[in-house]
């Protein structure tokens, strides 16, 4: 099964400017590309369950809030951050 994946509005416009600050802007473009890709394919595994429907995963420099609705087949990214490494 395939999940379409929405992103909210305020969330591109916070991936823009995590990319426009990034060291490395590539870095954050792919690691966008691969979260809607895994999204797509496996949302309920891809991080932490926050409550019912909605989940936080972090992956390389970026963090994706987002929630699920099995019904509709679609995740929402409702924001994103900048994942902060040790």
């Amino acid at each position: 099964m395939t999940y379409s994946v929405v992103w909210k509005l305020t969330a591109i416009q916070q991936l823009n400017q995590i990319t426009a600050d990034a060291a490395d802007p590539r870095a954050v473009a792919q690691a966008a590309a691969f979260a809607d890709y895994a999204l797509r394919r496996d949302p309920h595994n891809m991080g932490e369950s926050r409550s019912v429907n909605t989940r936080l995963w972090y992956w390389d420099v970026l963090g994706v809030y987002f929630t699920v609705d099995d019904a509709k087949m679609t995740v929402t990214v409702l924001m994103v951050g900048p994942a902060r490494r040790h």
